[in-house]
């Protein structure tokens, strides 16, 4: 989950939680949920160009001819996620290809911006084309230190920033709206950077759509990443690196009751 000038922004001096910011519940309510509009069980497949030919590359786990993870997700936000085509054991790297598939079911079933900032103290800030909301986290314990959100003047979510030890995490979107959202937004491309230390990760995703059985659910995702260093001296040249990939999402079953089978008794069909 972009630089960004801080300094001209005015802070309100009035602290408040996020039952009393209104952007936050208004933009959940204007963007596309298909869990609102009946979405209880939901079965896909996704597929990462390029892995199979950078785990064979390893050449620790044997010819890999097709690798695809099966998706199992079940209201209100159960999944199991299985990978299919790698050889058995090697339980680690199944792991970490899971999580891998984890982080973008968010592409799929979107989450909710309300429970993400419930935990923060939150107050706002101005910008120059709309709100600002600042999150702290006042107890220490959390990862995330602070958070800040970007609204247009229409409600529309701009950027989502966070703060950690680690570095700067922001995102930025640009959304519209389909045939199938009900007037609803939906994502259109969004751009993550990362800064950590001198490094600058920049991740631009762009997003196609198709309906099916009445919702809408991504068909693709076109993924750049770039990872750049970033130094003040004029002398160094320039380090960067991109990598293009894509996601693709198939086979969707919707409301069949499969993954609710599958989740409580291990039955596929």
């Amino acid at each position: 989950m972009r630089v960004v000038s801080l300094f001209f922004l005015l802070l309100f001096s009035i602290n408040t939680s996020a039952v009393n910011i209104p952007e936050v519940n208004e933009f959940d309510i204007r963007y596309y949920h298909p869990e609102s509009y009946g979405l209880k069980d939901l079965v896909f497949e996704v597929r990462v160009s390029n892995l199979v030919e950078t785990l064979n590359k390893r050449q620790s786990f044997g010819k890999i001819e097709d690798l695809y993870f099966k998706v199992y997700w079940m209201f209100p936000g159960q999944y199991q996620i299985e990978v299919n085509g790698f050889p058995k054991g090697f339980e680690e790297v199944k792991y970490q290809l899971k999580q891998m598939i984890k982080n973008r079911l968010d592409f799929v079933v979107p989450l909710k911006l309300a429970p993400r900032v419930r935990s923060y103290e939150l107050s706002y800030f101005k910008t120059s084309s709309g709100k600002g909301v600042r999150g702290k986290d006042r107890t220490g314990t959390r990862p995330v230190s602070e958070i800040q959100l970007k609204f247009k003047s229409n409600g529309m979510l701009e950027e989502f920033k966070t703060f950690s030890p680690t570095g700067v995490n922001s995102s930025t979107f640009d959304l519209g709206v389909k045939g199938w959202s009900n007037n609803k937004w939906v994502v259109d491309k969004m751009t993550i950077k990362l800064i950590q230390g001198v490094q600058l990760t920049t991740i631009e995703n762009e997003f196609e759509y198709k309906s099916y059985n009445g919702f809408g659910f991504p068909e693709k995702v076109d993924i750049k990443t770039t990872q750049e260093i970033v130094t003040n001296n004029e002398k160094n040249k320039p380090n960067k690196r991109t990598v293009n990939s894509t996601i693709e999402f198939s086979k969707y079953e919707v409301n069949t009751g499969k993954a609710m089978r599958f989740m409580t008794k291990g039955i596929k069909k």
